[in-house]
């Protein structure tokens, strides 16, 4: 889409755009990578650190509802729930 504005704005001028391969593109094109690269990163770590606080504070509010109690205690006769090896139900 950029690039069809760029281009509508440039028919009306005699231009010559060149694109040279090899060595005088290298810092321009690894700038242009960069960007997308950082925003990667970016999303990946804050997702690392919202997930496990999460996590752990399900856990924490499992221990203390006795609801989720007593389904424990009558887990044989529902099959829709399960526990896990830390004791949180699923």
């Amino acid at each position: 889409m950029r690039q069809r504005r760029w281009l509508e704005l440039l028919k009306d001028y005699d231009t010559n755009i060149q694109y040279h391969l090899g060595k005088a593109n290298v810092v321009a094109d690894a700038l242009n990578r960069k960007s997308g690269m950082v925003a990667g990163i970016k999303s990946y770590w804050a997702s690392l650190r919202i997930e496990p606080d999460l996590i752990s504070r399900i856990k924490e509010a499992q221990k203390e509802d006795s609801e989720i109690w007593t389904i424990v205690e009558n887990l044989d006769k529902q099959v829709e729930f399960r526990l896990d090896d830390d004791n949180v139900l699923w």
